[in-house]
């Protein structure tokens, strides 16, 4: 066999294994995103959304929320320290932050762990200015999406400067 025709065979070889490792690359990524689709219908119940329309900065602080968002308690930033802590040791909890307009409307976030992955939930339906909507740059121009975003991830990242959670359904990350 001369030097050509192994160049050639060596050539198709290389291609059938690239070709080969794609498709089963492919495979495995649609098995890994209908294994994750299993996790969150198999999520449980969930304690988000649970906020009644009117919601004050009163019934926030006697629920627990998080509200302070510049200078948060030292309670508030044990509770913080305490979710992170709990899904890192894969141990179920719940923690909800609500910002309040100058209007006094709530806008919440909500994380909530099941053991394996965490549910998240961005409401701004009560905001009546709208400005806090979440949305989307669309060839240049800013689109506002819906009122209710939500999302699964697998993986929340601690940061001094800014946490997160990712490794999600839908969203690259999502800051924490």
């Amino acid at each position: 066999m001369n030097i050509r025709a192994f160049s050639t065979i060596l050539v198709i070889m290389v291609l059938v294994s690239t070709n080969l490792n794609n498709k089963v690359g492919a495979e495995a990524n649609l098995f890994s995103k209908w294994r994750f689709k299993k996790e969150i219908e198999n999520f449980g119940e969930k304690q988000t959304n649970k906020v009644p329309l009117i919601y004050s900065k009163k019934e926030a602080l006697k629920n627990g929320d998080i509200t302070f968002f510049k200078e948060r308690t030292s309670e508030q930033k044990k509770k913080i320290t305490e979710f992170k802590n709990n899904v890192k040791n894969k141990k179920p909890d719940f923690i909800r932050f609500t910002q309040f307009t100058s209007n006094g409307d709530a806008v919440i976030t909500e994380y909530q762990f099941n053991g394996k992955i965490i549910y998240y939930r961005y409401d701004s339906s009560r905001d009546r200015t709208d400005q806090h909507r979440k949305g989307t740059f669309v060839k240049g121009k800013f689109v506002k999406g819906s009122h209710i975003v939500e999302d699964y991830c697998k993986k929340l990242v601690p940061n001094s400067k800014m946490s997160y959670i990712t490794n999600c359904y839908k969203y690259d990350k999502i800051e924490f």
